[in-house]
């Protein structure tokens, strides 16, 4: 059960990595001669890219292992199969999933597995640049390459494991590259969700002097729910989001869609979606005991993206009666506290100090429900009330009442009634994009110009200073933003 448990909080983060590519090569404008602040883009969470020295994938979900797991589940559903032999199965799969990532009570990697990472500009890595996609932070790199040059585009990807303070320390090192390399004192910033809290990191532990400006693109800077429910316990699977989930990794092998499609008509998904749910309610310590802890509850990066409100509760939760096993680890994630409690105040300071802050949230996609806050309205990854910086939302496919629209200020609610951005706290620096997925900066599209123009702002960018990207916006299938009308 601790397996499954983790493959799936594995699964949501996953979705990071899994932003939809739609957009064609429109020509974005050129920047030739381009003499102004290198770009240092701040990838989010990446389980792809952990690796062995030979290359090897550290986190490889293989449904063919699930499938045994639902003709057991189907063989216990009548009877004939021990539950609590299916319990141990399911825990022996997700450990071998996930045991890759884990790390030990000192918060160190296991496995010798490490992140890609790529040093220097763009410019030192053809091989990377020769093969960019479109999509997500990969068509962000590939803009900043063709607006200024692959010497002033630096990409930053980074093991997610790894805390705050640690992460930052890394960062640091790229803008200080970065500076070294063009002669300017200041470099650009567009982060991505991981990466917003990861930037936020950044100027909490080394100051403001260096950064002229910063687009957080669905930034996790406050954490996300599922990180903080999840360490909570406040774990609910559904039954019909895991089946599609697990068909979309058949890899289109015939064999294994027709092996589901039995499962499920004889209604193995759901007695296995019915134990874990059962398990995680009845059984909760076991779980965490056997999976959660080690493999989750060791990564100091999960702890920075839990929100404020869930961070000692969640703490208690996981290491318990247990504290006195994990002294080093306890001693880090506290530290991270320190840090997930100071966001507000570091980017208020940060934008006080002249750094140019500009937010970009996306909603109207739903969230991977898994977790008990799922309901929430989202961009398929985060939760839209966090990457606005505490924006008061609607939930997924609801208003905000008319009672509460009438005491609002009408300037910051969206036409459709969902959205009142006067309590975010930068409620004239922050744009929401309705129907846009997560990190939806894709190449070639109006979102992708809509995010370079806040960077390349000369003044600190407002929701009024540009005609053309109003606060509240639509995106359409290409990704191209216009005005929200309701």
């Amino acid at each position: 059960m601790k397996k499954t448990l983790s493959v799936l909080m594995a699964i949501v983060l996953v979705f990071s990595l899994a932003v939809p590519s739609f957009a064609a090569n429109e020509g974005a404008p050129v920047f030739t001669d381009y003499n102004g602040n290198p770009v240092i883009i701040v990838r989010g969470i990446d389980f792809a890219g952990l690796t062995y020295e030979d290359g090897t994938k550290a986190l490889q979900l293989d449904v063919g292992e699930i499938i045994p797991l639902l003709l057991q589940s189907f063989f216990t559903r009548f009877g004939w199969q021990n539950k609590e032999n299916l319990i141990d199965s399911v825990c022996d799969v997700a450990y071998d999933i996930l045991s890759p990532i884990a790390c030990d009570n000192e918060g160190n990697t296991v496995e010798p597995v490490s992140m890609v990472q790529y040093p220097g500009s763009m410019a030192e890595h053809p091989e990377f640049t020769s093969a960019l996609t479109d999509g997500a932070e990969i068509g962000i790199v590939k803009t900043a390459i063709e607006r200024y040059g692959a010497e002033n585009t630096y990409f930053f990807t980074y093991d997610w494991r790894k805390t705050p303070e640690e992460l930052a320390g890394e960062l640091n090192g790229f803008v200080e590259t970065a500076k070294a390399n063009s002669g300017k004192e200041q470099v650009n910033i567009i982060c991505a969700s991981m990466g917003g809290m990861v930037t936020t990191a950044y100027l909490h532990y080394y100051g403001y002097e260096s950064v002229n400006s910063a687009v957080y693109l669905s930034g996790a800077q406050n954490g996300t729910y599922v990180c903080g429910d999840a360490l909570n316990g406040r774990i609910v699977f559904d039954k019909d989001t895991l089946f599609n989930l697990l068909y979309s990794l058949t890899d289109d092998n015939f064999f294994l869609k027709i092996a589901l499609n039995v499962f499920d008509a004889l209604g193995a998904v759901d007695f296995l979606v019915d134990l874990v749910n059962d398990l995680v309610a009845d059984s909760f310590d076991k779980v965490n005991d056997r999976v959660l802890r080690d493999c989750f509850g060791t990564l100091c990066g999960f702890w920075a993206l839990c929100p404020d409100e869930d961070f000692e509760s969640g703490v208690e939760t996981i290491f318990g009666s247990h504290e006195d096993e994990y002294p080093v680890l306890l001693e880090k994630i506290r530290g991270t506290q320190g840090f997930v409690f100071a966001t507000e105040a570091t980017l208020i300071d940060a934008k006080n100090a002249g750094v140019k802050l500009s937010f970009v949230s996306n909603y109207n996609i739903g969230l991977v429900p898994v977790y008990e806050r799922a309901n929430l309205n989202g961009d398929m990854v985060l939760e839209s009330e966090l990457t606005s910086n505490h924006a008061t939302i609607a939930p997924l496919r609801e208003t905000l009442s008319d009672d509460y629209i009438a005491n609002a200020d009408p300037k910051y609610i969206s036409p459709d009634h969902v959205i009142d951005a006067s309590t975010a706290l930068f409620k004239d620096n922050t744009w929401f994009v309705k129907d846009a997925p997560h990190v939806a900066a894709d190449y070639g599209t109006g979102f992708s110009d809509f995010t370079f123009t806040l960077l390349e702002s000369e003044e600190q960018p407002t929701v009024t200073m540009f005609e053309r990207y109003p606060q509240f916006m639509k995106a359409d299938a290409d990704l191209d933003v216009g005005m929200l009308l309701s």
